[in-house]
């Protein structure tokens, strides 16, 4: 229900905030376009956004678009200078903001200028690109989380275990589980880029050692390629400079793996084994940070050159790391990719700000910009949920998005979390065979709090479990399924008990069913606030000027 609220928000949100805000006073022109107030939008102001507004949608120059951005623009200075901000520009949430966004502005700025700005294009590539943007390739293959089991796979193949016999092993998307790893036709620029660069430099029918991705590892065959024979220099020359913008964003991965191996020396990183067990098995058992420290002595965690962490500082860096980030770390070793991203990320903002790129100008303006979009975000929904709105719009809003304010469905599993294939494929025999399958978990199991408890997790919403959710709702009660693949591990799980979902009674969703009204009506509660605001402000347009200026310059 909160993601849904989120959801509606954000959406609300982009309608008003989808560009870069340019629309507070300056100084580069004297045509003042409206007076609001003693506020002035400069026709320079608005050209900006205009021209902006129309590169970014695709749709022609007309005067309902004109009026339109000016009426936001003037909406936006009502906003911040005409109305009470002080709890918004003293709210936590707002200077946390503008901290997380000034950090990624300075530490893009640093990107641009320290790696993308030195990417090359030679006329080979760009000529090899032409060649294969006009090529359809179809393959199909394997994907191993690890070298180890790909190669394995690789070993598998040669000699002459079948894809298709493979694929039902190694996929659990049922596509590719039943058509052999086909992936059907694809083009330059649709994969991987390491992907595609092996299934390029293919005949027909051969197959490939496993090739490192983004995801993993995959195996890849051949099977057929389609090219055009009538390709001319005239086309070469016309799509060279878009052929060039896309091989500069391919090059974008490696050569910041190149400039961050140049920085950041592994060799003089070391980590605390056991401090590291203690954080995963936190972050599994918690959603908060326990006070576990607090009679305990803090151990050294990690050391990075002559930089101590300690376990605590460690914990709180990852707890603080976003949810689809922290949700990522299952084992250790994706603990320590974790940690390490946060020390090069680290080493790169001082970087930065030794370089002065957090005094650059476009650093500065885009700053400025993000700043306008966080308030105007944050206002939007101060004046949202302070708003008062009908009971009966309330009602029907229950009535009609009554799946929104349901519980959720919940699964109770046991299960059993192993590293290692054949272990999981013995257990499952055992387990068969009548073993009891909570003194397995218990002496098996990596997942220490749930082994601890014979391997039952207790009920948990149906949306924790991701992709696997429809494999393990679709089984039975008392059912056993696995192994499953889940990353590095390999996971066997009985079905313990199943919940549907049931409508909340209204009374106790009352506050969240309420914000989901007032979210949907977002749009209208803002402009009759607006409408209230100009009442009281004096506003000028030179609707001449804006109707006559040449938005070509």
């Amino acid at each position: 229900m909160e993601n849904f609220l989120k959801k509606k928000c954000i959406f609300l949100i982009f309608l008003f905030l989808s560009l870069p805000i340019n629309s507070f006073p300056g100084d580069k022109e004297n045509k003042i376009l409206a007076t609001i107030g003693t506020h002035q939008i400069l026709l320079s102001d608005f050209e900006n956004r205009y021209y902006n507004y129309l590169s970014s949608i695709g749709i022609n120059d007309n005067i309902v678009i004109r009026r339109s951005i000016l009426n936001n623009m003037i909406n936006e200075i009502l906003l911040y200078y005409y109305d009470s901000n002080e709890i918004i520009l003293n709210s936590e949430e707002y200077i946390k903001e503008i901290e997380t966004i000034k950090e990624r502005t300075i530490l893009a700025y640093l990107k641009d200028q320290e790696i993308y700005a030195r990417i090359t294009v030679t006329e080979e590539e760009l000529r090899e690109a032409f060649i294969r943007v006009n090529e359809k390739l179809a393959a199909r293959h394997l994907y191993a989380a690890t070298e180890e089991e790909a190669n394995r796979l690789y070993e598998l193949l040669k000699i002459g275990i079948s894809f298709e016999s493979l694929a039902k092993q190694v996929f659990t998307d049922s596509v590719l589980k039943n058509n052999g790893g086909y992936l059907g036709y694809f083009t330059w620029g649709d994969m991987d880029p390491a992907f595609e660069e092996a299934a390029y430099s293919l005949k027909i029918g051969e197959l490939s050692f496993p090739v490192k991705t983004t995801q993993g590892y995959s195996i890849i065959r051949l099977e057929d390629k389609e090219s055009n024979p009538l390709l001319t220099e005239y086309e070469f020359q016309n799509k060279k400079s878009h052929l060039e913008k896309i091989l500069k964003i391919k090059k974008k991965l490696p050569y910041e793996k190149e400039y961050i191996n140049k920085i950041f020396d592994r060799s003089k990183l070391s980590f605390n084994e056991k401090s590291l067990e203690n954080i995963l098995s936190n972050l599994y058992s918690n959603d908060q940070i326990e006070s576990d420290h607090k009679n305990t002595p803090d151990k050294e965690c990690v050391v990075y050159k002559n930089r101590k962490y300690s376990e605590t500082e460690i914990e709180q860096l990852i707890f603080d790391l976003p949810d689809y980030h922290k949700n990522r770390i299952n084992s250790i070793a994706a603990l320590k990719a974790a940690i390490e991203g946060i020390l090069i990320k680290d080493l790169l903002y001082d970087l930065a700000l030794k370089k002065g790129y957090d005094k650059a100008e476009p650093v500065i303006d885009m700053i400025d910009g993000y700043k306008k979009n966080i308030f105007l975000k944050l206002k939007f929904n101060e004046i949202t949920e302070n708003s008062s709105i009908p009971d009966s719009i309330i009602n029907n809003y229950y009535k009609k998005n009554i799946i929104d304010f349901s519980t959720e469905r919940e699964l109770n599993l046991q299960e059993i979390l192993v590293d290692n294939e054949n272990l999981a494929d013995s257990l499952l025999k055992l387990i068969s065979g009548g073993y009891d399958f909570g003194k397995l978990a218990r002496q098996f199991s990596l997942r220490k709090w749930s082994a601890d408890n014979d391997g039952i997790m207790g009920f948990t919403p149906l949306s924790k479990f991701g992709s696997y959710k429809d494999l393990f709702w679709d089984a039975q009660t008392g059912e056993i399924v696995g192994p499953v693949k889940i990353e590095n591990l390999f996971g066997i799980f009985r079905i313990l008990g199943k919940t549907d979902s049931k409508p909340i009674d209204f009374d106790l969703v009352r506050n969240e069913v309420t914000k989901a009204a007032q979210f949907e009506n977002q749009t209208k509660i803002v402009q009759n606030y607006l409408d209230l605001i100009r009442k009281k402000v004096e506003i000028k347009i030179n609707d001449n000027l804006l109707t006559s200026f040449n938005i070509s310059g």
